[in-house]
């Protein structure tokens, strides 16, 4: 072109690669994004991946996420784990209740390069390891997951014992809200065939109060428990309560709501509990920042089950302390104060 003057003629060479350019300049390869349905039934493809562990156990013991999504409808399911290896059992029992409910095969089931999924009685497909990209379908959903968990949570200063509840709350909305992309129809309705019913969801955290069944109660004993409203139970037509006073999650269908009135911080530490404010799930980096919010007293020993004690102030006055004191420590008081005018 006669642009610079003293450039050589160079001429052009195919497949030249620069090894130096390589080390300076490479970076991750894009993946472009599915748009259209690859599967032609539901079940026919799943996608899997865990999520944890948690920094905070949860309130039956676990610390990691099972997440399966469906290809074809986008319906999920999530199981509760206490350890990695649990993984392998899950995924077996659900491959074995898809084939009893569908008459059509399983073609495959698509996760990343983890340990816990390889396992020569199940055959499926492996991702490149540390490409998540790859398995972008569950990898979506789980951020879906996290973000709607945080949300729940922080909204009414929930404390993060409960991020399993709050988990599979999050699911049983989301499989019967979301709309399968170029489909227009949701989930369940992809899956059961039958458009979702949502009259009996909810106000997640709201006060409830759950019926006493048991016998012998008293003519003028109160007939419901204090709860808080945590979920939907995943294998009846029942919810799940957090009873205050036995410290328990129960599933019931005696329940009544009060949606006006959600449940506060005070309320969870009165039942006994110590973890608000925590983050949910480790993160990758090594320095973990201290919680803005101080985690609620402990009530794990017998004297602080209803909350710190009142504090007597420091600025009474010596008389009123002295009038609200035993008769031991009255005579204490008189002896301390006699002492130093004999010495005067």
């Amino acid at each position: 072109m006669g642009l610079i003057r003293g450039l050589p003629k160079l001429r052009a060479e195919k497949d030249l690669v620069c090894h130096p350019c390589r080390h300076g300049k490479m970076v991750a390869a894009s993946h472009t994004p599915v748009s259209q349905v690859m599967t032609s039934y539901p079940g026919e493809l799943l996608h899997i991946d865990t999520v944890g562990p948690a920094r905070v156990a949860s309130v039956s013991g676990k610390w990691y996420v099972l997440v399966v999504v469906d290809d074809c409808s986008r319906f999920s399911w999530v199981f509760f784990m206490e350890f990695k290896d649990e993984a392998f059992g899950f995924v077996r029992d659900l491959v074995l209740r898809l084939r009893n409910e569908s008459h059509k095969a399983m073609r495959a089931i698509r996760s990343d390069n983890g340990g816990e999924f390889k396992n020569s009685r199940l055959e499926h497909q492996f991702f490149s390891p540390y490409t998540p990209p790859q398995n972008g379908v569950v990898e979506r959903k789980n951020r879906t997951l996290v973000e709607m968990v945080r949300t729940m949570l922080d909204e009414h200063r929930t404390p993060r014992r409960f991020w399993a509840e709050v988990v599979n709350t999050a699911y049983y909305i989301a499989n019967r809200i979301f709309l399968r992309a170029f489909l227009g129809k949701t989930s369940y309705e992809l899956r059961f065939g039958r458009q979702p019913s949502v009259k009996h969801l909810r106000a997640f955290g709201c006060r409830c109060f759950v019926l006493k069944k048991a016998g012998h109660l008293d003519k003028f004993e109160s007939r419901c428990l204090d709860g808080i409203f945590l979920g939907y139970a995943s294998s009846s037509r029942a919810f799940r309560v957090w009873i205050l006073e036995a410290k328990q999650v129960v599933e019931t269908c005696e329940v009544s709501f009060d949606e006006t009135m959600p449940c506060t911080t005070p309320a969870f530490e009165f039942s006994g509990d110590d973890e608000e404010g925590t983050p949910i799930f480790e993160d990758d980096d090594a320095g973990a920042t201290t919680p803005a919010v101080a985690p609620a007293p402990s009530a794990t020993s017998s004297d602080n089950e209803g909350g710190p004690l009142p504090m007597a102030s420091s600025s009474l006055p010596r008389q009123q302390a002295h009038e609200e004191a035993g008769p031991a420590e009255d005579a204490g008081e008189v002896t301390s104060e006699i002492i130093p005018s004999r010495q005067v």
